[in-house]
């Protein structure tokens, strides 16, 4: 469950009995990116877009806890500019698992919005899944090749795992993940 322990935000399995959430890390940190491609809005995303300051939607507008009967969830609707960002995070009783439906009114012109989780598992390298199987990438940039993977293309999800355990992203729409060292993240949309 969800907790707060001498002002930090933690998120703890019990299954598993080990921290899910790095320590001192945010889990579901809603960032917006500045997207202004070389070329090719549609089409091209550069690196030197993740290396920029980027911003985190912090803003609040409600807050309600919702039960459909077998979940219970907080639907959190957050402003940003003219935009708007609603998600109603459900947790189940009976299932290890955390779902983050996502809607957004967007309005705004070249960014691109991310939802990052900093997790405490410590690998070298991810599985995704792809089209009829998986591949790996590296969590890590040693080399330039490894550099060049900043982003996966990827199907339903992504899995990574050290000797104490581990977790998986997975999503029903979308497709460009970023996993560099433990920091997580999920492209949400690209606007041009």
């Amino acid at each position: 469950g969800d907790a707060e322990v001498d002002g930090q935000e933690t998120f703890y399995d019990k299954e598993n009995d080990r921290e899910v959430l790095a320590e001192g890390g945010i889990g579901n940190e809603i960032r917006i990116y500045a997207d202004h491609p070389d070329k090719f809005d549609n089409w091209e995303w550069q690196e030197y877009s993740l290396q920029q300051k980027y911003k985190t939607v912090t803003a609040v507008s409600s807050v309600e806890i919702v039960d459909d009967g077998a979940r219970k969830g907080i639907r959190i609707v957050r402003p940003f500019m003219k935009s708007t960002i609603a998600q109603t995070i459900w947790f189940y009783d009976d299932i290890a698992k955390i779902d983050f439906d996502t809607k957004i009114d967007w309005h705004q012109h070249h960014q691109m919005v991310k939802a990052a989780f900093a997790v405490d598992v410590h690998s070298d390298k991810a599985t995704y899944e792809v089209q009829f199987g998986t591949v790996e990438r590296p969590t890590h940039k040693n080399t330039s090749w490894d550099e060049a993977k900043f982003e996966v293309c990827a199907q339903k999800w992504v899995d990574m795992a050290d000797a104490s355990g581990g977790m998986a992203m997975l999503t029903d729409c979308k497709y460009g993940y970023k996993l560099w060292e433990n920091m997580l993240d999920l492209c949400l949309l690209r606007s041009q």
